[in-house]
């Protein structure tokens, strides 16, 4: 079974994030209750599957609406299918007010009962051992500014290492510029490798206030200049730099806005430099999500008009302003980074996978994993089940008997180091073509070795010219269990979940493979 991110608790582990995924377990909760009073699943099924039919039914704002709807499509409560909506199985099930299973009043009430949870601290405690909340609206802005930017430090501390291993092989000299850095967590440790360079901490007037007392000592400010002021209006004087860095700064606005602050920076840029921009990104999907597409809701309801971009979306800025390499890389926690300059940035092998990941889903995949050839399974009882158990058998030349047996696929798996598990859906030959494509661009990426085994009989021709010979080669190609492989055990292996449909309407899963070298 798939967790949730809060749900992995591991006490081999000791890693910040999963205590992070805990403080943040209610917003999952929350969507869901707002999807349920809004009655959108009902709304869904009813035909109003569109941004626009579905906002004036449930008589919401539209981008708003999209926003949140992005979280439920991210949590599966929804699918999304060529800018259609429709409810997942468990909704249709349980969250429609007219399905016999309908459990919304008792999510619903589950939600009633949440602020007496915000008294579990005074009901555990002694009535000598008064609980003052950490932090109130009753505190003037300079206070809560002052937690704001400490817990972004402390944020910021876990991600550093992971940054600092991303960014060591590039060739970037200094001057650094930290927009929008807080208390100069990530700027700090940066130009501390370039230890003859300086930088400069640039933010609002009160947030430099709050980060010399969380920094007090004279050593924390060397190399490391801090000027307050409002980025949108700073003037610069010809100042230019080799490093700038952009840390959960883009999405405090609005598109526009971070359009034009994203483009301010980039000419305080040299010819030579890099940018560096570590965000949540809605987009990002492989390590963390659903973080991105929940703190872009955050974002809408704790600022006035700011939200997450997708990672695509600043990358396609940035080309437009003349940044002819992007990468984008994702950390080990919720977060991502983009590298951009004029000059190509060095490419981290363990992370060149992610860009195959959203190439898949791209063309249509709901989700890809990367696994290396020896996950993939193989056993002489899968083709035993094709002869037993199928009608195809036989009838087919990418089907037993005429297929690759697991005892010849087996070596020719160990001619490759990667490979990269799909999943889709029905119907067949839309994914047989999706897995087609899926191996040409591999192919003119240049992994000519580029191969793919599809799920299920090939669909190419309506019958299958058994005694003449294929008629197709080019496009037929052979499923993964019809040549030996434990699809279920895998599937399992790459991380996906993976069970029998059970009933007449279940949602079905297929699964292909590419191998790449």
């Amino acid at each position: 079974m798939n967790k949730l991110p809060f749900q992995n608790s591991d006490p081999a582990h000791t890693d910040f994030q999963f205590l992070e995924d805990l403080s943040t377990a209610y917003w999952y909760s929350e969507a869901l209750f707002a999807a349920i009073g809004l009655n959108l699943f009902d709304h869904i099924e009813n035909g109003n599957d569109r941004p626009r039919s579905l906002s004036e039914a449930a008589r919401c704002r539209e981008a708003e609406l999209t926003r949140l709807m992005r979280v439920l499509t991210r949590i599966e409560l929804v699918y999304e299918f060529e800018g259609q909506w429709c409810n997942s199985q468990s909704a249709r099930t349980f969250l429609l007010s007219e399905s016999p299973d309908y459990m919304g009043d008792f999510l619903l009430y589950r939600q009633y009962m949440q602020p007496q949870w915000g008294a579990l601290a005074q009901r555990a405690a002694r009535e000598d051992r008064p609980i003052r909340p950490f932090l109130s609206r009753d505190d003037d802005y300079e206070v809560r500014n002052f937690h704001y930017v400490r817990s972004t430090d402390r944020l910021i501390r876990q991600k550093v290492p992971e940054i600092l291993q991303l960014v060591r092989r590039e060739s970037w000299r200094g001057p650094l510029l930290d927009i929008g850095g807080g208390a100069g967590t990530l700027g700090r440790a940066l130009i501390r490798t370039r230890p003859d360079e300086s930088a400069v901490l640039f933010d609002l007037p009160e947030v430099i206030r709050a980060a010399r007392k969380i920094h007090p000592a004279p050593e924390d400010w060397r190399q490391l200049r801090a000027v307050g002021g409002d980025f949108r209006f700073h003037p610069f004087a010809g100042a230019q730099f080799g490093l700038i860095v952009m840390s959960n700064f883009l999405h405090a606005y609005n598109p526009d806005t971070a359009r034009e602050l994203l483009e301010s920076a980039l000419k305080l840029l040299r010819p030579d430099g890099l940018v560096l921009i570590h965000d949540y990104f809605p987009d990002r999907r492989g390590r963390s999500p659903h973080k991105g597409a929940f703190y872009d809701l955050n974002m809408m309801i704790n600022t006035y008009d700011g939200g997450c971009r997708d990672a695509v979306e600043i990358a396609e800025w940035l080309g437009q302003a003349g940044m002819e390499r992007v990468t984008v890389l994702d950390l080990q926690t919720d977060t991502s980074v983009i590298l951009a300059g004029r000059r190509r940035p060095a490419q981290i092998c363990e992370t060149e996978w992610d860009d195959w990941l959203y190439t898949a889903r791209e063309i249509g995949f709901s989700d890809a994993r990367h696994i290396v050839p020896a996950q993939v399974m193989t056993a002489p009882w899968v083709r035993m089940k094709c002869r037993f158990g199928c009608r195809g058998y036989g009838k087919g030349l990418q089907c037993p008997p005429y297929s690759m047996p697991h005892d010849e696929l087996r070596p020719l798996l160990e001619s490759y180091s990667h490979a990269l598990m799909v999943q889709g859906s029905p119907p067949g030959r839309d994914f047989h073509d999706k897995l087609l494509e899926l191996e040409r661009q591999a192919f003119l990426s240049e992994f000519h070795k580029a191969l793919v085994f599809g799920a299920g009989p090939c669909p190419v021709c309506k019958t299958c010219a058994v005694d003449e010979g294929c008629k197709n080669p080019e496009k037929a190609r052979p499923a993964m269990e019809a040549c030996g492989i434990d699809v279920y055990e895998t599937a399992r292996n790459a991380g996906f979940q993976v069970m029998p449909v059970t009933e007449r309407h279940g949602y079905v899963k297929y699964f292909g493979l590419l191998l790449m070298e």
